[in-house]
């Protein structure tokens, strides 16, 4: 009996004991330690992309009374992709304001200005960041800025070269002054002969390869299905707008195996097959549009 009850007393005290280290434990992580703790969260967050999730748990650190700059960026990334600009923006100029050589939350700013379609705003940022940061910018950096900026800097190329010249030579629009001097001291009548038959068998056999290496650098980029399905079309825009047929059609045919049942795609598609005298293929394509579109039949039957 004795023996029964001095094993109870020592299971208590042990159990008390268990109890009395669980609760000093709880208070050793020091405020650094629970702040990592939530960076984590937060960096993990960002990985799956659950941005709703990022917001939560910034709101929770800010209840907690300890808000770490290093997750502003973070934030500001988390509203844009959630679609709120303003609060995108506000969170960028808190970034910024704290760390001004923060490159990637730089393109953010530019994206966001895309987004509320402001394109010149966008390239004069670009430009800025080209100018200010070049030595420090990445390969993935230089990149992005390419891809994000590339359709309105192509549309009008003698303007991006007088107003954004580092965007210019990114983009490889650059005049080519070196290649100019020769041909003005060539004579004039083998300057014509030689110029006028090159550019339409280089134009049939290169233009649909690069369009090729452009969808293909698009589609690996870590963006969403939407958004790539958006650039690819942005970009045969710019193959259209300087009548690259095969290569505004390479980078359609890459959208709508991406999403088969886009009504953008699907309209551009069209109009571009009836522009190239495939009317039947044209019409083919405007009959999978989930809505009809009349004005887009009326410029099929011409």
């Amino acid at each position: 009996m004795k023996k029964r009850k001095k094993n109870r007393a020592e299971r208590a005290r042990k159990k008390r004991a268990r109890r009395e280290e669980k609760r000093n434990a709880k208070g050793t992580m020091t405020m650094a330690e629970k702040k990592m703790a939530t960076v984590e969260q937060i960096r993990a967050h960002m990985e799956k992309k659950a941005y709703a999730e990022v917001i939560n748990t910034f709101a929770d650190m800010l209840e907690q009374g300890h808000a770490p700059e290093e997750c502003f960026g973070d934030v500001a990334r988390a509203y844009f992709e959630l679609g709120d600009y303003t609060r995108a923006a506000s969170w960028v100029t808190n970034t910024l304001s704290r760390d001004a050589s923060n490159v990637d939350v730089r393109i953010l700013l530019a994206r966001i200005c895309q987004r509320e379609k402001r394109p010149d705003d966008a390239l004069k940022l670009f430009e800025n960041i080209l100018s200010v940061h070049k030595r420090s910018l990445s390969y993935e950096q230089r990149t992005e800025i390419g891809r994000l900026a590339g359709l309105d800097a192509r549309l009008n190329p003698a303007r991006t070269r007088t107003e954004y010249p580092q965007l210019a030579a990114l983009l490889g629009l650059a005049a080519p002054t070196e290649a100019a001097a020769p041909a003005a001291a060539a004579p004039a009548a083998p300057a014509v002969v030689s110029a006028v038959p090159t550019p339409a068998p280089v134009q049939a056999t290169s233009s649909p390869a690069a369009a090729e290496q452009q969808a293909a650098a698009i589609l690996a980029q870590e963006i969403r299905p939407v958004e790539k399905v958006e650039t690819l079309n942005a970009f045969a825009g710019a193959a259209y707008a300087s009548n690259d047929y095969s290569g505004a059609k390479t980078l359609l045919m890459a959208a709508l195996r991406l999403d088969p049942g886009c009504d953008a795609t699907l309209r551009n598609m069209a109009l571009l097959l009836h522009e190239m005298g495939e009317r039947d293929k044209a019409l083919q394509v405007a009959a999978k549009m989930r809505m009809a579109d009349f004005m887009l039949l009326r410029e099929l039957k011409r």
